[in-house]
């Protein structure tokens, strides 16, 4: 039974410390905040610079002139970086970069994007770096009259926005080559992963569209797909390189214009595997202007087409156009939604606040300082209000004296993947708040919950009394028409945790406390923020955890610091008092050995059974009044105890007659 463990004989007394334990009513409680959910951090394309010196703020939800900014002009199409809360990072030509401060950025001010092209420049973040950006540029194809011609094609340089005290600087890869020649359109959307970006570039005379991936790694080779019309030709043709690209807000469709041609073409794009396939193409049908813009509805069931008079450095004599597609019908029979004089319309892009705004100049030098709105893309025909708000016709949005010429930012297309209606808190018990994304043109409105609640309210506040998957339905009325898009939400439940009522320490060792694995985040009572808290002390300890759906919860326990009592001395006469000598204590989960020694060193008892004292015999005979020597050994089998090595205890104790 025994260890036959060496020991050496000392004197230790070890006294109680018996606290009495707490029950679960009495446990501190941390109460959790109203609102647990996760934040919408998709503001990456909340500031617009773009043109001569025009801005744009996004970030309240409603479109705000800035006018802060007397540094780039961008003919053609511009890029614009924010951080994922909408902060300003940097913007670009194309050909130079500007950082948040509006100074020129070291390394970037050389780049081989050409500021004429139809979009030259795109800024896309390397995943899993916040500080990592590819910049890509597109040059011009120069031609001569005999079809010969000079090009940079498509390049990319890599921004490291640690340099340089946090402003960016051009780093490496500066101009490195990607593809050429190209055409005048590079777009950019989110891998069906949500994570990694598609770059797409189209090969000029070649039907081949270049899918590059952008990853935590780097860059991987293009994805090649032959498919959809050639795009090339001589001197006569370069035209055909002009028109944009852009995909749909959800990744599924991609949609250029191939402004020589006179086409728009529609394709299917394969968010996984970057492949494209051709879906149909449209030719346009009025003399003396040809597509440009391209733009998708938030909700990726609409394509809008600016058309526009390319020949001429003079005003238009062919009015320009904008034409609504709805794709769920496909490209067949546009809807021409409205059509300006003496105006070329230019750029088309869908901003966060769910309307497209559409650039507006007479040419390169005769310029306007306001942009086309089309307030309710979503919408079929004229009702999707083309500069018309709350029945007032002619409602564009003002540049503040600075001019759009044909430019607007290139943006990667998912950051403006909006719905029609958003919802903070989306975790059990917490109030459920909705809000309309694009409050233009909405007389009143209905909510339908999908578990039988309903609100008349803009932005109502819904309690779910379940976790769960709800459909929710918003109805829009606007001149007495309805308009009606539904979503699916999911109430999350709170994520579990339990840390017990009291956990028993021994004095001296430590216990480890365990909070629910594989959470996002953890912060206890400690301000320690790891998942297993380290615990030496007597107290009451709490945890806050937060799910990777950002649903917090909280628990606490009460640690009681014990020790086990082993008396000094001990009276076996048969009173019913003090006649066994025995450790004395609440914590059974343990192995347990005592040894008790005479002064010579002579073994009169052993016990492997806490409960179970000497009665102050030896071999069945009384022993003689003496102090007597003891150790016990015990050791935790529970996770709840940890102490530093064997516990070992030491003593003495005198036999009394």
């Amino acid at each position: 039974m025994g260890r036959g463990r060496f020991f050496i004989c000392s004197m230790l007394l070890v006294w109680i410390l018996l606290i009495p334990m707490r029950t679960s009513a009495q446990r501190s409680i941390f109460t959790p905040p109203e609102k647990s959910n996760c934040p919408r951090s998709q503001k990456q394309a909340d500031i617009w610079y773009f043109g001569e010196h025009a801005g744009i703020d996004f970030t309240s939800g409603s479109a705000t002139i800035l006018t802060n900014q007397d540094v780039m002009t961008a003919y053609k199409a511009s890029s614009v970086m924010c951080d994922s809360v909408g902060n300003l990072l940097f913007f670009t030509n194309g050909r130079k970069v500007w950082d948040r401060s509006f100074n020129l950025m070291p390394g970037a001010t050389e780049l081989a994007g050409n500021v004429g092209v139809t979009q030259p420049c795109i800024i896309v973040p390397r995943p899993g770096e916040d500080s990592i950006y590819y910049l890509f540029t597109v040059d011009v194809l120069a031609f001569m009259p005999d079809d010969s011609y000079t090009t940079r094609g498509i390049n990319f340089t890599m921004i490291d926005m640690k340099k340089s005290g946090g402003m960016g600087e051009a780093v490496t890869y500066i101009n490195s080559p990607l593809l050429s020649p190209a055409c005048q359109k590079i777009t950019a959307v989110r891998h069906a992963n949500e994570k990694d970006i598609w770059v797409i570039a189209h090969k000029w005379d070649s039907d081949e569209f270049y899918v590059w991936l952008v990853h935590q790694g780097g860059m991987s080779d293009p994805v090649i797909s032959s498919t959809g019309s050639v795009q090339g030709g001589g001197y006569a043709d370069q035209v055909n390189a002009i028109g944009y690209m852009k995909a749909a807000p959800n990744g599924n469709q991609l949609a250029l214009a191939v402004t020589g041609s006179d086409n728009i073409e529609l394709f299917n794009f394969d968010k996984t595997t970057g492949e494209i396939t051709f879906t149909e193409s449209y030719t346009t049908q009025i003399s003396g202007i040809s597509p440009y813009g391209i733009a998708f509805s938030p909700d990726s069931r609409k394509l809008y087409a600016s058309l526009l008079q390319i020949v001429g450095n003079g005003p238009p004599s062919t009015p320009s156009y904008i034409l609504q597609f709805d794709l769920d019908v496909g490209l067949a029979s546009p809807v021409v939604i409205d059509s300006a004089v003496g105006i070329r319309l230019g750029a088309l892009q869908l901003a966060t606040d769910g309307r497209i705004y559409i650039s507006r100049t007479v040419n390169l030098l005769i310029k306007r300082d306001s942009l086309d709105v089309i307030y309710n893309p979503t919408r079929p025909g004229s009702e999707c209000n083309y500069n018309r708000l709350e029945n007032i016709p002619g409602s564009r949005f003002p540049l503040g004296s600075r001019a759009a010429i044909y430019s607007l930012p290139n943006v990667i297309q998912s950051y403006v993947d909006i719905p029609v209606f958003t919802y903070d808190s989306c975790c059990y018990l917490d109030a459920t708040q909705f809000h309309i994304t694009n409050h233009a043109n909405i007389d009143e409105v209905s909510w339908d919950f999908g578990d039988g609640g309903s609100s008349s309210d803009m932005d109502p506040v819904h309690g779910y009394a379940q976790p769960g998957s709800y459909t929710v339905t918003l109805t829009e009325t606007f001149n007495g028409q309805t308009f009606i898009d539904t979503g699916t939400i999911v109430i999350h439940d709170l994520p579990q945790i339990e840390l017990g009522d009291t956990i028993m320490l021994y004095s001296g060792a430590t216990v480890n406390i365990y909070a629910t694995p594989d959470m996002q985040s953890y912060w206890w009572s400690t301000r320690y923020t790891g998942p297993v808290l380290q615990v030496e002390t007597q107290g009451d300890y709490w945890v806050e955890v937060k799910d990777w759906n950002c649903c917090t919860n909280t628990d606490s326990v009460y640690v009681k610091v014990f020790e086990y009592f082993i008396p000094n001395a001990f009276t076996p006469n048969g009173d019913g008092l003090n006649d066994q000598f025995r450790v004395v204590g609440l914590y059974r989960n343990i192995t347990f050995e005592m040894y008790i020694y005479s002064r010579w060193g002579q073994l009169v008892f052993q016990s492997d059974d806490i409960d179970h004292g000497w009665d102050g015999s030896y071999k069945n005979k009384i022993a003689e009044a003496d102090t007597y020597v003891w150790v016990v050994y015990v050791d935790f089998l529970g996770e709840d105890i940890r102490t530093n090595g064997d516990v070992i205890l030491k003593g003495t104790v005198t036999l009394i007659r």
